[in-house]
């Protein structure tokens, strides 16, 4: 992240091994954009607050992303170098995406932590006014940066060229200002639902991880009696042939004879052999 805003201040040679070096970052960035979008893909999503700050992750980290591979060019980060631009891609990649995604787990674990679920109506108006907001704030800068406008300079008005952006800046002004005060609904709703917050549930999400079969008053422990037993991976989600959604760790296969596949035993043969006949006489084929 950094090599592009020093590097054009070296020779070629090292400009070219920062070049590759920074543009290198962008495939294990790649991998995780695409891990995030095919989690998403054909998945029953249900767009909570926390879902939508997760998105919002997503949408700031490719956005802003894809701007860093026009400065980990050593070519265009001549001209890019030290303008606006760099300011946008920093904020909304570094910035913005990591905002959200702390966003996203609190309200997320809200209900672990104290309880009480945060209200719905004002996560919604936080996430739409903040990442609107973001994006008016950031997006804009792109374009001056490729017009050559510096950044840390106190006035547009030192140079005529840039006296055209004033207006540009006044909308960035003004979106930050708003997105700062729509803050203001996250802070009531935070405080306000440890008080005034409707009730929690062991597992409001549906969640399929061992923290989600803790009871929701906080105990010594986490479980009273025996901790439980993992039966399966966390991602038994939607699965063909189960009555739920969701599956828990915590359910042992013997209880969804009807949506168990020959993987979910990992080469156990004992239960490979007892799945097979009970497909075998509840006329039940599975593939693979």
């Amino acid at each position: 992240m950094g090599s592009p805003h020093v590097r054009n201040r070296y020779e070629p040679f090292l400009g070219g091994v920062f070049m590759i070096t920074t543009l290198i970052i962008a495939v294990p960035s790649a991998v995780k954009s695409f891990n995030y979008m095919a989690t998403l893909w054909r998945g029953n999503i249900r767009f909570t607050p926390a879902m939508m700050f997760a998105i919002g992750m997503v949408s700031f980290f490719i956005s802003g992303g894809l701007t860093g591979l026009f400065l980990g060019n050593a070519t265009l980060d001549i001209n890019l170098h030290d303008t606006y631009f760099v300011v946008a891609h920093f904020h909304l990649v570094m910035g913005s995406a990591s905002i959200f995604g702390m966003l996203c787990g609190v309200y997320h674990w809200y209900p672990k932590m104290f309880g009480r679920m945060m209200n719905e109506k004002l996560g919604y108006f936080h996430f739409w006014l903040t990442f609107i907001g973001a994006y008016l704030v950031f997006f804009p800068m792109h374009f001056m940066g490729v017009d050559g406008v510096p950044r840390r300079y106190y006035a547009f008005t030192e140079f005529a060229f840039m006296e055209k952006w004033v207006s540009v800046n006044v909308l960035v002004t003004w979106a930050a200002i708003i997105a700062g005060l729509g803050q203001i609904a996250f802070l009531i709703n935070f405080f306000g639902s440890i008080w005034k917050g409707k009730k929690a549930t062991q597992n409001p999400w549906n969640s399929n991880t061992l923290e989600w079969t803790t009871p929701v008053e906080h105990i010594h422990g986490n479980w009273p009696g025996e901790i439980p037993t993992v039966y399966r991976w966390p991602y038994d989600y939607s699965k063909p042939g189960h009555h739920e959604d969701f599956i828990p760790q915590t359910v042992p296969f013997s209880e969804t004879m009807s949506s168990n596949m020959y993987h979910d035993f990992e080469g156990d043969e004992e239960a490979i052999r007892i799945q097979e006949q009970w497909n075998k006489e509840n006329n039940r084929v599975v593939e693979g």
